[in-house]
């Protein structure tokens, strides 16, 4: 009988990619940060060995990805029964983007230096929630997801975090006119921030502005640091959309970006292009997501 495969998705080390040069070695070996890198290492792969052997030991079979090659996957939710994030949040958001309608479980492998906001475990707690989710007694709660447009068509990726739309290079000015319902306002600032709810106790939440429960079906935008003295003051500054809104942004730059989750995903959004975000109908059923 053929068993059931899991999805194993894992992040590199900071140590694994740092040691290949003998230079850094030795400028972090004088700065103290080469023993911090190498705990945390150990620390990862211990946690990797971990829920590689309770998977095997529950009779699946894990078949082992790293983040940077996990976009290459084709039909995660028809393939695989569960999907497990070994890392932090940044391994979380990058395998996302590649999973449908299948359960994920996020493993924090370093809780002393990883961000990991939607971990359901840590490694050592990875077998006992495992268990309980084949029993039936932990369920997979649902993030909401945003979808967004380019100029009419349809992203690649839905977004579990947010997206910020900003000037090619983030030190630039991004210029833009950010429509929310009937208002609408030209901008100038050093960029945008538009959150799921699950993603707002992030960047946005730096930015000014509010956390939200996880599972709500609301998203929200916050401006960084907008200028007032071109236009005058500018009051789309923050605010929350719940679910049929829809937001929308018209670039007023040469070269702009909409990053998508995090700095890996990105697309280019130049003059006149029009962004247009909202709620997405499918969320990421995460295992042990903290509401």
């Amino acid at each position: 009988m053929e068993r059931p495969k899991v999805l194993v998705v894992y992040k590199e080390s900071a140590y694994s990619g740092l040691k290949a040069s003998a230079r850094l070695v030795r400028s972090l070996q004088r700065s103290g940060y080469w023993k911090v890198a190498l705990k945390s290492h150990r620390l990862h792969q211990l946690t990797l060995r971990t829920v590689l052997q309770a998977l095997r030991e529950k009779g699946h079979e894990p078949v082992q990805v790293m983040r940077d090659k996990v976009r290459s996957l084709k039909d995660v939710d028809r393939k695989f029964r569960l999907v497990v994030t070994v890392g932090g949040d940044g391994t979380l958001l990058d395998t996302s983007h590649f999973v449908g309608k299948a359960p994920v479980l996020a493993v924090n492998s370093d809780p002393s230096r990883s961000v990991a906001r939607f971990s359901g475990c840590k490694g050592e707690g990875f077998a006992r929630v495992f268990q309980r989710f084949l029993e039936g007694k932990v369920r997979p709660v649902p993030a909401v997801r945003l979808e967004f447009t380019l100029n009419g068509r349809k992203g690649p990726w839905l977004v579990l975090n947010d997206l910020l739309v900003t000037a090619a290079s983030p030190a630039g000015t991004s210029r833009y006119i950010l429509k929310v319902g009937r208002r609408t306002e030209e901008q100038l600032s050093s960029g945008l921030w538009i959150s799921s709810a699950a993603g707002s106790t992030a960047a946005s939440l730096s930015a000014g502005g509010k956390a939200l429960p996880a599972t709500a079906k609301k998203f929200e935008y916050v401006v960084r640091e907008a200028y007032h003295r071109k236009f005058g003051p500018r009051r789309l500054l923050k605010g929350i959309l719940s679910v049929g809104s829809r937001l929308e942004v018209v670039s007023r730059m040469k070269e702009g970006r909409i990053f998508v989750d995090g700095a890996n995903l990105s697309v280019p959004f130049r003059m006149g292009d029009k962004l247009k975000v909202g709620i997405a109908q499918e969320p990421l059923r995460l295992i042990g997501l903290r509401k």
